[in-house]
């Protein structure tokens, strides 16, 4: 399968927005209510939320193509700086691991194209403005998909999903994020 990426800065994906519905829509039937296609966490629906977070500063999308047919995309952001976004990390470790960061927001693939490596393209390319390797990214915990994806990828889960009807979360840190030089790994 031949596939070309291509990168779409900031508001520049807003063409793009009802493309990445529709394979989202595909890729991800079952996903978990408030996440699916036609929802975006926080409230409203995805394609408003996917085109708000266009115009935040930083924000990149990466679509791969295999010919003329969209076969993937993802989407990242810079966090801000201070970050205090993460309860389950703490104020302290979230400004440390987090602040200033690239965070993977979005990484679908569409069923036909999996296991062709177009994920790992996306990935690698989202993460390029990460030149200090601090890039995470935050799957949904019940994604069991996505969170092989992210270990084979050799990415770190620092948070696990807390027991019960407790708020969860899992985090990863990229695999050469510094924070985690000499440091073990909360829950590892």
């Amino acid at each position: 399968m031949d596939i070309r990426t291509t990168v779409h800065a900031g508001e520049s994906a807003l063409g793009l927005v009802d493309e990445l519905v529709q394979l989202r829509r595909l890729a991800e039937p079952g996903r978990v209510p408030g996440q699916g296609g036609a929802a975006w966490p926080g409230g409203g629906t995805w394609a408003a939320g996917l085109a708000e977070a266009a115009r935040v500063p930083g924000f990149l999308a990466v679509t791969a193509r295999a010919d003329s047919l969209l076969c993937g995309f993802g989407t990242a952001v810079r966090t801000p700086d201070p970050y205090a976004g993460e309860p389950l990390l703490g104020d302290g470790r979230a400004q440390e691991w987090l602040a200033g960061a690239v965070r993977v927001t979005e990484l679908v693939v569409a069923p036909v194209a999996r296991g062709h490596g177009v994920a790992r393209r996306i990935l690698a390319t989202l993460t390029v403005p990460a030149l200090d390797d601090r890039v995470w990214a935050a799957p949904d915990h019940r994604d069991a998909r996505a969170l092989a994806f992210f270990r084979h990828q050799g990415w770190r889960q620092t948070v696990f999903p807390r027991p019960g009807d407790g708020p969860s979360a899992v985090v990863f840190l990229g695999p050469a994020h510094p924070s985690l030089a000499g440091r073990p790994v909360m829950g590892c």
